[in-house]
């Protein structure tokens, strides 16, 4: 394998630890790296990666306060601060459960785990450059979303380096889905499965069969994915939309229960558990999905005011049985100054706070101290600075107030 020429590749390292930091810079420069910019916490890289286009990435798993490297890469990934041409290698010194499949579900292109040497980090991004150099032109057409491009462009890779015909095969699948081509895409994934059991290819025909409406078949595959593969819990999520479209809200909460079980860290998992609980009149297992939600919004890119209130009204509604625990109110007063100290400038998000904090003062017989919060409300409502109490709520609140 013919080295790549390093010296025109500019990287980006991001390391929090000193002695790391050191070392994989001077690997990267005797690998003949010139540009190479250092960032120790993921907020830098962020605002690295927004002003500047790197062509290596490479990024530590545990970056200290603040975002961790599976928060980093979600958001990059997210907000598309990085392109399909560049290479980012996850390195960690884990290789927990959680760990593994954190980062499995957001792809990075590899990962290494520390200690390595300077041969095996050669020898990887070597690896991986030289498959992005031969895969180039596909990754322009999907960075500008020319999926007809993409197709075309790795039909002519297969023809010239056969050995990528898996990597190339997947993205054609995917881009034939991207352009509602599910037929096609269902025929490319049928005939791969033919020669090499990939579970990608599976994941692919089972998305084929979903958008086309075929449901049951959907789920066969889906199942079959989940039962072969632990790696992909994206599955899982898809079963749970399959068991939500068919009426089945309880099967829905139970595989996503089970995916969250498996790979806990994806937050967009624990808000669906949490709506599908609430649908269900389940705020307890509701609550514990926001809550998890809540601690993972904080560094994430999808840190919302509605994860916040979505707790809040989770324990509002386990208040309607009865007083809560000194655990939950805690829970409840924790998020509650959250959404004060981010997001109480917005007049709903106000109005639907003070409705959870009276409804949990409420509970514990509070009369007095739920009748001022609803007279400040009520003076916010007038002054145009919060969302006024519908009449359901007035009435509801008027008639426990005793007037």
């Amino acid at each position: 394998m013919a080295q790549p020429d390093f010296s025109k590749k500019k990287a980006l390292l991001i390391e929090d630890m000193a002695e790391a930091r050191i070392m994989q810079r001077k690997m990267l420069t005797d690998f003949g790296f010139t540009s190479i910019d250092i960032a120790m916490k993921a907020e830098t890289a962020i605002e690295l990666l927004r002003n500047r286009t790197f062509d290596v990435i490479l990024s530590d798993y545990n970056l200290g306060n603040g975002k961790d490297g599976q928060q980093l890469l979600e958001e990059v990934r997210h907000s598309k601060l990085i392109k399909n041409t560049a290479t980012y290698l996850m390195v960690t010194a884990e290789t927990s459960i959680e760990m593994v499949m954190g980062a499995i579900e957001y792809q990075p292109d590899g990962y290494i785990t520390k200690p390595f040497s300077q041969a095996v980090l050669q020898r990887r991004l070597s690896k991986l450059l030289e498959t992005k150099e031969k895969l180039y032109d596909v990754n322009v057409a999907l960075d500008s979303n020319n999926y007809e491009e993409a197709i075309a462009a790795a039909k002519r890779v297969i023809k010239k380096h056969p050995s990528l015909i898996g990597k190339c095969e997947r993205v054609i699948g995917e881009s034939l889905l991207e352009i509602k081509e599910y037929k096609k895409a269902l025929s490319l994934f049928n005939n791969t499965l033919k020669s090499r059991k990939m579970p990608w290819a599976l994941f692919g025909k089972a998305k084929s069969y979903f958008f086309m409406g075929e449901l049951e078949k959907a789920e066969l595959n889906f199942r079959q994915l989940m039962f072969d593969n632990r790696f992909f819990v994206s599955a899982y999520d898809w079963l749970a939309k399959i068991q939500v479209a068919q009426g089945k809200p309880e099967e829905a909460q139970a595989t996503l229960v089970e995916a969250i079980g498996r790979s806990p860290k994806n937050i967009l998992r624990q808000i669906e558990l949490g709506k599908i609980s609430l649908s269900l009149n389940d705020p307890v297992t509701a609550e514990m999905a926001y809550r998890r939600a809540v601690f993972l919004a904080k560094y994430s890119c999808y840190n919302t005011a509605e994860v916040y209130l979505k707790h809040l009204e989770s324990l509002a509604r386990i208040a309607d049985s009865g007083p809560l625990l000194p655990r939950q109110k805690d829970n409840f007063e924790s998020t509650l100054k959250k959404v004060h100290e981010s997001f109480f400038d917005d007049m709903e998000n106000k109005a639907k706070s003070y409705s959870y904090e009276i409804d949990v003062y409420l509970a514990e017989k509070d009369t007095l101290t739920s009748k001022q919060i609803f007279e400040v409300w009520l003076s916010e409502a007038a002054s145009g600075s919060a969302t006024p109490p519908t009449k359901k709520q007035s009435s509801a609140y008027s008639n426990a107030f005793g007037g």
